[in-house]
């Protein structure tokens, strides 16, 4: 057998390396795979939603692997803010007061860690707005590169719509929080608007299908999505065209979190309100 064909026989599986450094699901690790199959350049990130960088996909590879990049949030401030990470452990009432009580001790020790982390490494997260109108002006006045490693998009509505507007610059590899309460036989997004803001319901992103479709009209493959059902992997294709990528409903995860009906879990509560099909 030639290499050529060794390397054909050779398929892409992001799942088989899921790990969670300080990503909220198995990021870290697939990215350490993705970029050990196509190699790094400038080994700069951008990412946008961080929140306050205490969970996110960048911040293994900024504080452990020697990258640098651009974080950028709403409303985003460097310090742990207690009340925002205690609603968030109480947030599930329907769960009962024992498995809050976790959650809530979770938390706390998430706190502990993250202020132990942040006495060797300052976080520099920009206090932006992104909007469609807005992503491309927000890469230029921090001088991102106009080609990059790795960009993160994770802004609970727009996704679909910032991604699609971006056309100055040229990640590598994406990732993007996708609406997996959505099968990939649907191609549908909320309709854009700059203004709109997630409600805690699943209307919000972009289905795994239409994210698919916009990346092929920028030269993207989809690779696969984490475990849980939160974000989905693309990368130049001309990167992997000697790997075999599974087809998308081979790719799909369902949700792994929110209500569960019958025993299986849904994601986050239905709404009554109609994505558009594109």
């Amino acid at each position: 057998m030639n290499c050529d064909n060794k390397m054909n026989s050779e398929i892409f599986d992001i799942n088989l390396h899921e790990k969670k450094i300080y990503s909220q699901n198995g990021e870290d690790g697939i990215l350490e795979y993705i970029f050990s199959k196509i190699g790094t350049t400038n080994k700069f990130s951008v990412e946008f939603g961080v929140g306050n960088g205490f969970e996110c996909n960048t911040v293994n590879l900024l504080e452990k692997k020697g990258w640098t990049g651009l974080m950028m949030d709403y409303g985003a401030d460097q310090d742990i803010q207690w009340k925002g990470v205690l609603k968030k452990a109480w947030s599930n009432k329907n769960i009962g007061i024992s498995e809050n009580i976790k959650k809530y001790v979770k938390f706390s020790k998430k706190i502990i860690k993250r202020k132990e982390r942040s006495r060797h490494y300052k976080l520099d997260i920009k206090n932006e707005r992104i909007t469609a109108e807005n992503i491309e002006n927000l890469l230029q006045k921090y001088q991102v590169p106009e080609y990059f490693d790795l960009l993160s998009i994770d802004i609970d509505y727009n996704d679909f719509w910032v991604w699609k507007a971006i056309s100055k610059f040229h990640p590598r590899v994406l990732v993007i929080e996708f609406n997996s309460s959505i099968p990939p036989t649907q191609s549908k997004v909320v309709p854009y608007d700059s203004d709109a803001q997630w409600d805690g319901t699943n209307y919000f992103g972009a289905s795994l299908l239409a994210l698919k479709n916009l990346s092929l009209e920028k030269n993207y493959t989809l690779l696969g999505c984490d475990s849980n059902g939160v974000n989905a992997f693309f990368c130049k294709s001309e990167l992997i065209k000697n790997f075999k990528v599974k087809d998308i409903e081979d790719l799909y995860r369902s949700p792994k979190y929110g209500e569960k009906i019958n025993g299986v879990h849904i994601g986050h509560p239905l709404s009554s309100k109609k994505m558009i099909e594109i």
